[in-house]
């Protein structure tokens, strides 16, 4: 493979114009970009002009680029992949050509859906397919690990504060969003992506149920998960979850639970539209030491990362600080480079991907057992499962309330961004950066938020292919 890789991206809305464009353009001596995909004809023209893509270089669909990578009208060695909604069918595409993939999570909304992805994946001998967590790749996350060994660990602590799209991607000035599809696909899509999540969350879920998972757990605490995963290894037991102010979505989220190892581990997530900056930080604490990671926003392409640590040296407090080499979208887009070009597996990939969604999806059953409901199985009564209602039956439902669990990942082994901006149809996506149209229930959003960024909307407008 030549030293430059030829690349496309799919899907034109926030991500990809904050993240994935600017970088591809930075580093041109790595990456070639070759063709551009939106389902929406006005953002797809708007966009490309915006980045210099010639109008025989813009494609409508995944399946019109793959014809035109068949027909070699189009140079192709990698996709990105940063579209919202459904995706595991133009995933499927792109990987049955042998084409590596960087995809922004989620990949999909159930583990049936990604488990389709990995198969064929497992059935082509080589990864395929690798997931845009940024944080994943920050310098300072690996000065972490290097010099803290697990066995000397006493807590890990992941704390994210999630602020409105406009705090994070202000600066990038992304075109707007455009709502210029014919009916029957904007339906279409719409219906596609309530399936995919109805059947994601469980057939006991409700309307809340799939709000939080959508718009809190795979938006946020399936980002925590990977970089946990990243550092010390998977959550193997889970000891408690909780979800605060309750008629908030998604609000904030706390997990507690245990690696492999017995280090108790604790991840809060907090969505906060009127925050004024993105916060995401790591703090643990081991037998000798305190230190705390400081990883920017991966849309922050300048800014990098930080490791500070406390210690004792010859009877005397010493506090340290270690810069990151590179911001964490530099990071990505290397790693990236490294999986296409040079065949390195992805730190994190579809195995991950599906471990950790089935955690996400363990915690949002725990969340459920407030109510005494079981999000396995459907309601007997008509309409029990739906919107709201429910609350407050069964164990007690109050602000706040924790559920202790019973260990469900030890009985069960596992086995090996975002933010919201509401679309004209009331849907959302989830992050890493452009995710899905989720419908908002009338308690999604607080009364004190505005429309365009209520809480559980979205920065992720419709886009995609």
């Amino acid at each position: 493979m030549p030293s430059k890789i030829n690349v496309a991206v799919v899907g034109l809305g926030t991500c990809a114009q904050a993240v994935h464009l600017p970088m591809l353009q930075r580093r041109h001596d790595r990456f070639q970009l070759t063709a551009v995909v939106d389902i929406s004809p006005r953002r797809l023209r708007e966009a490309a002009e915006k980045w210099g893509i010639e109008e025989e270089r813009r494609y409508g669909s995944v399946k019109d680029l793959m014809a035109a990578a068949r027909s070699k009208d189009v140079e192709l060695d990698a996709v990105v992949f940063s579209a919202d909604g459904v995706k595991g069918e133009d995933i499927l595409q792109i990987i049955k050509r042998g084409i590596p993939v960087l995809v922004e999570p989620p990949v999909a909304y159930g583990t049936e859906e990604l488990q389709a992805i990995a198969e064929f994946e497992q059935m082509a001998g080589r990864p395929l397919v690798m997931l845009a967590y940024g944080a994943v790749y920050d310098s300072s996350v690996k000065l972490l690990v290097e010099e803290n060994q697990a066995r000397d660990l006493r807590t890990l602590e992941f704390e994210t504060l999630m602020p409105a799209s406009s705090v994070m991607h202000g600066k990038h000035h992304v075109t707007s969003a455009a709502y210029d599809l014919p009916s029957e696909q904007r339906i279409e899509r719409r219906e596609n992506l309530k399936v995919a999540v109805e059947k994601g969350a469980g057939p006991g879920a409700n309307q809340r149920d799939r709000d939080i998972y959508v718009k809190g757990l795979l938006t946020g605490v399936l980002a925590q998960l990977a970089l946990m995963r990243a550092t010390y290894g998977p959550l193997t037991e889970l000891h408690g979850v909780r979800h605060w102010p309750e008629q908030v979505i998604p609000g904030s989220i706390e997990v507690l639970g245990a690696l492999e190892k017995g280090v108790h581990v604790r991840l809060v997530w907090h969505y906060l539209p009127f925050a004024p900056e993105f916060h995401d930080a790591i703090r643990v604490v081991t037998n000798r030491r305190q230190g705390r990671v400081e990883i920017p926003a991966v849309a922050d392409l300048d800014t990098r990362g930080s490791f500070t640590f406390t210690q004792k040296s010859d009877g005397a407090i010493v506090k340290s600080e270690r810069l990151s080499e590179h911001s964490p979208a530099y990071g990505l887009h290397e790693a990236f480079y490294a999986f296409v070009a040079k065949g390195k597996a992805p730190a994190y990939g579809l195995s991950e991907a599906l471990e950790d969604l089935e955690i996400s999806r363990t915690i949002l059953a725990e969340l459920a057992l407030v109510d005494g409901r079981d999000i396995n199985e459907a309601p007997e009564v008509e309409g029990e499962a739906d919107d709201n209602e429910g609350r407050g039956h069964g164990a007690e439902a109050r602000e706040g309330s924790t559920v202790v669990a019973e260990n469900p990942l030890t009985e069960t082994p596992i086995a090996t961004a975002p933010e919201p901006v509401e679309d004209e149809f009331g849907s959302v996506s989830s992050k890493g950066a452009e995710q899905g149209e989720v419908e908002i229930s009338e308690q999604s959003a607080p009364a004190q938020a505005e429309p365009s960024e209520a809480e559980g909307a979205s920065g992720n407008e419709p886009s995609g292919a």
